[in-house]
């Protein structure tokens, strides 16, 4: 519950703060205007790294332990984020970041004890603190900037590395959890709460504060997990955990200095560049991105304990073949889009567009969502058998802040606040659900028939809905997160019907998704629902019942 619990506060920490930060951008003239090398056409603010940063702390010092290791972390990240956003203010010279990232590193070495001991192909032998501490500041300023650089489109860098930070944590936990487990939860939360408003079109975007931020705490966490948290594991892991960003940075450097160009040198070289000139528009690129990442990461688990030169060897191999493609597609002239759809050419068949235009079945979906939604929501939470004190109190709290939140604005639409507290809700009881399985199997029809209707609602929002409903990169995120992390072979959780679970938050949140964004909003059901769900919630916590 601990992990739980820093990962909400994270989430909704980061939402919360992103707001006041995109005021406070402007205010202080830390906007990234368009140029050349830039995709985006409009300025743009560039705090959200500082919520997030913030976002990420929070949790850490209310449920942290004071370790050196901890301490030593959010000492790092303060400098690290310090300089950060001294450079989205003033636009730092290359020499004054690597400073930075330097400090940094030498107070998680120094205090933290974060040191690389082990290397690929050394077997038992322990580096000297002499060479070990050097490697360890290149190694920490390297991913640095390889996260930092890969900071180009919407999404890109917060998605790559919360798939990083996802293995990350799968590892620890089966190491037995600990620091490297509670930070990495905070880390994915905050990401989780920034992408909402950096998913393309992006509203704001993190700037070097906050990429260097990701660069710096991934490598700190990847660096303890294996050479503290579980020795057992390969040394060369890192390479497979930390995946796409390290093979963009080489590529890049290496193709500036051939040409005789500092490796520092900016250009439109990076790996989401190439993929927008071969015809990718910019969700296709981030997707592929993604997906490459993740391509790289999943097997990092079944090989976490094999010989270095097999996980060394597959990591230069799938790089080889991206590379190659890369290389090769524009001296073919391939591209992703080769056919220019004809004048008059529906993009959907016209049955389809009849229905976008009478919009009936999308009524249809919606109403059968508002009915099947609450329903869910009150059974679970009248009938499941116990509430924990912790989610009793979390649910208090987060009834008191929306009455207070719809005191001062009623009948608006729902806030982003609004709609993070209806899911928190709904995983919360999806949760007490599997925890128990007598009343999981007492309404388990019924369960399962408000379940088909949601998940024919929410089918028909995708086909149907046109833009108000639609799949971005960071759902692809959760739902591979939500469908991997589960069916991780050993990874044992306390929860019953896990893979059911699963399925059940991603079709319930869908289906809120699809209820919360549509038009007709005649009366304040889910408002309704949600209050009543999380009194009762509270009350039955509190009382133990």
């Amino acid at each position: 519950m601990t992990i739980f619990f820093t990962f909400v506060v994270a989430t909704f920490a980061t939402m919360v703060l992103i707001p006041p930060f995109v005021r406070l951008a402007a205010w202080m003239h830390a906007t990234d205007l368009p140029g050349d090398r830039k995709v985006h056409t409009t300025p743009m603010p560039r705090l959200g790294g500082v919520a997030m940063a913030i976002g990420t702390v929070l949790p850490l010092l209310i449920w942290g332990d004071r370790e050196p290791q901890l301490v030593a972390f959010l000492a790092g990240v303060a400098i690290i984020l310090a300089f950060g956003v001294w450079d989205d203010v003033s636009r730092l010279d290359y020499r004054m970041k690597f400073v930075g990232q330097i400090l940094a590193a030498l107070v998680v070495i120094v205090y933290g004890d974060v040191v690389i001991r082990s290397l690929p192909f050394a077997g038992m032998s322990t580096l000297p603190s002499y060479v070990a501490i050097p490697v360890t500041v290149f190694a920490l300023v390297g991913v640095t900037n390889a996260i930092n650089l890969t900071d180009g489109l919407d999404g890109l860098a917060g998605g790559t590395t919360m798939l990083s930070l996802a293995a990350i944590a799968v590892l620890s936990y089966t190491s037995g959890g600990g620091f490297v487990l509670l930070a990495a939860a905070s880390v994915i939360g905050s990401i989780l709460g920034f992408l909402r408003f950096n998913t393309y079109p992006a509203r704001i975007f993190m700037g070097d504060g906050g990429s260097q931020f990701l660069g710096f705490s991934t490598g700190v966490l990847v660096i303890t997990l294996t050479q503290q948290a579980n020795t057992a594991l390969s040394p060369a892991l890192p390479l497979l955990l930390l995946g796409l960003p390290i093979v963009d940075t080489l590529l890049v450097m290496a193709e500036r200095m051939h040409e005789g160009r500092s490796p520092f040198t900016p250009d439109r070289k990076h790996i989401h560049h190439r993929l927008l000139a071969l015809g990718f528009d910019h969700y296709e690129a981030v997707f592929v991105i993604y997906a490459l990442q993740a391509a790289m990461i999943l097997p990092a688990y079944f090989l976490r304990f094999e010989a270095d030169w097999l996980i060394i060897a597959l990591y230069v191999a799938f790089s080889a073949c991206v590379v190659a493609f890369l290389t090769v597609a524009p001296v073919f002239g391939w591209r992703v889009h080769e056919q220019v759809e004809r004048a008059g050419t529906p993009h959907a068949p016209i049955w389809i567009g009849w229905l976008r235009r009478d919009q009936r079945m999308l009524k249809g979906a919606f109403y059968a969502a508002v009915v099947a939604i609450p329903a869910f929501f009150f059974v679970g939470a009248f009938f499941v058998a116990s509430v924990p004190k912790d989610i009793g109190a979390l649910a208090l709290v987060l009834l008191v802040a929306l009455l207070a939140v719809y005191v001062r604005h009623r009948h608006r639409p729902f806030s982003l606040f609004e709609k993070g507290s209806v899911y928190v809700a709904g995983i919360c009881l999806v949760y007490l659900m599997q925890l128990s399985p007598d009343a999981f199997e007492r309404f388990g029809v019924y369960c399962s028939v408000l379940f088909v209707a949601m998940s024919v609602a929410v089918a028909v929002g995708f086909r149907v809905g046109a833009e108000r409903f639609r799949v971005t990169p960071m759902d692809f995120l959760v739902i591979l997160i939500a469908l991997v992390v589960p069916n991780v072979p050993e990874l044992h959780m306390k929860v019953q019907h896990l893979g059911v679970a699963t399925a059940m938050i991603i079709v319930l949140l869908y289906s809120i998704e699809l209820v919360l964004n549509n038009v007709w909003r005649r009366w304040d059901v889910m408002r309704f629902t949600t209050y009543v769900t999380l009194a009762v919630l509270g009350v039955r916590g509190l009382a133990g019942a």
